[in-house]
């Protein structure tokens, strides 16, 4: 039984040990990844809205060539052309249609936030003077589990002067 104990102790203090030594290391190197994979998102999101963009102006663009009537609207929209008898009535309260691209970026996907809590946890271990802390804790456990919990027949016998 009591061999059962010293195990038990050990696994305990080692795994404490262990899960201080994996976060110091493993917490850096995820949040540096999660920022890229947001990074990524967003320009992808980007990517998504520009190609959007581009389909709808091509739809301008063939509506165009092949309806006048839509040819002349376009050209009274940009131009501020009116045909010789056309009365002009402004409105000063009215509606701005947002761009195709404000409207596009809107409707692009989102891009997933990052968890709060291992986001800061994740920062706070930037810090080398941090970092180094809790792996010098992480050393000091492991050294005490095996120095601690080492079986009786495994430490050397004294001799007696004599």
């Amino acid at each position: 039984m009591h061999a059962v104990g010293r195990m038990l102790g050990f696994t305990i203090v080692a795994g404490m040990a262990l899960a201080i030594f994996g976060g110091a290391v493993l917490l850096p190197a995820w949040h540096r990844r999660e920022l890229a994979r947001t990074q990524r998102d967003e320009l992808a999101a980007k990517v998504w809205t520009y190609d959007q963009l581009v389909e709808y102006k091509q739809r301008t663009i063939d509506t165009i060539k092949s309806d006048p009537l839509q040819t002349q609207r376009l050209l009274m929209l940009q131009q501020n052309y009116r045909r010789p008898g056309d009365v002009t009535v402004q409105v000063e309260d009215a509606p701005i249609d947002a761009s195709p691209l404000a409207q596009l970026a809107a409707r692009a996907p989102a891009v997933k936030p990052l968890s709060p809590s291992l986001l800061h946890l994740a920062e706070r271990l930037e810090n080398p003077r941090t970092r180094r802390g809790l792996l010098l804790l992480a050393g000091i456990l492991m050294v005490g589990a095996m120095l601690l919990f080492l079986p009786p027949n495994a430490r050397p016998a004294r001799r007696k002067k004599g």
